[in-house]
């Protein structure tokens, strides 16, 4: 059973990509039975994936000769789509005629995945899927410039299936969800026997939560307090995630939402207690560390900007 628990977790290197930069991330198992999540290093770009070229003698000096890369929800689209009524073995076609509506670049420079919803979710109505989406051009390109260094690719994945591993791998219910609360944005993932089923993202954040603004109305400058600011946004997050309740019951037809996991920084986890009473829902707080030993290569790193990708360390465990 050790020896079985072990290759669930073998070493991993991943070059995560977002808009502002790039992080090398190895995951495993540590000697203390836990997965370990390690920062290796990081470096600040302007938009990485479009300019191999600039960052691959980087990526060479601190990364072995296999990799995968990773990228942030900025870099690719995760649409959620009816699927057409066609026969299996003309789904992919049809998909992809399908994703051609949907994307603002041509077709023949995406890489598309499916992920189809489970069969509970239309229950008579026309089929649903996730499709995930990003252009072919720029990945492309990175893949050749890391092979010119002696780098092979194995896996391309993107950062929703992270938060997806989090919360299917840490639930205890059926009918789950994870919201992940970060500094400028919230995210919420549902789950429905273990399958991402829906996925949305919010402009309500910590920041918005627990800071001061001055707002300009007219000739008035009005000041809002922080307790007048918590409540409205508060208010606000918590409308969007019971509309995202509602079509989770009403339009897919799952039930209603047994368990909710806050997944946040210690400071704020009084922010998703308050958001779980008034969603009036059992919930857990989910703290990455007591899990997952997360490793840091650099003083400077804030282990909680890595808290959503730390599902990483499960990929293989629920494959």
């Amino acid at each position: 059973m050790a020896s079985a628990a072990k290759n669930k977790y073998n070493k991993q290197t991943w070059l995560y990509m977002t808009s502002t930069g790039l992080s090398l991330i190895e995951t495993g198992m540590g000697k203390n039975a836990l997965p370990y999540f390690d920062v290796k290093a990081t470096i600040a770009a302007d938009n990485p994936l479009e300019s191999p070229g600039k960052h691959v003698a980087w990526v060479k000096k601190n990364a072995p000769s296999n990799i995968n890369i990773l990228l942030s929800h900025a870099l690719y689209q995760l649409l959620l789509s009816n699927v057409p009524d066609v026969p299996e073995a003309e789904l992919d076609d049809a998909i992809e005629l399908k994703a051609a509506d949907l994307l603002s670049y041509d077709i023949d420079d995406a890489v598309i995945d499916v992920i189809q919803l489970p069969s509970e979710a239309y229950r008579g109505r026309m089929r649903m899927a996730f499709i995930i989406a990003l252009r072919k051009t720029p990945i492309v390109d990175w893949m050749k410039a890391l092979i010119l260094q002696g780098i092979k690719t194995k896996i391309i994945d993107v950062e929703i299936t992270q938060l997806r591993n989090l919360a299917v791998f840490h639930q205890s219910l059926n009918t789950s969800g994870l919201l992940y609360l970060q500094p400028n944005q919230s995210r919420l993932a549902l789950t429905f026997n273990r399958e991402l089923v829906l996925s949305r993202s919010f402009d309500i954040g910590l920041s918005s939560l627990i800071t001061e603004t001055t707002i300009d109305d007219g000739e008035l400058e009005l000041t809002v307090t922080e307790d007048t600011k918590f409540e409205i946004q508060i208010e606000s997050l918590v409308l969007e995630i019971r509309r995202s309740f509602d079509y989770y019951e009403a339009q897919l037809g799952l039930g209603s939402i047994a368990e909710m996991q806050f997944l946040c920084d210690e400071a704020h986890e009084s922010i998703a207690t308050e958001l779980a009473n008034r969603l009036g829902v059992r919930f857990v707080i989910m703290r990455p560390q007591d899990y997952v030993e997360i490793r840091l290569g650099e003083a400077s790193l804030d282990p909680v900007h890595f808290f959503g990708l730390t599902g990483l360390v499960y990929r293989e465990a629920l494959s």
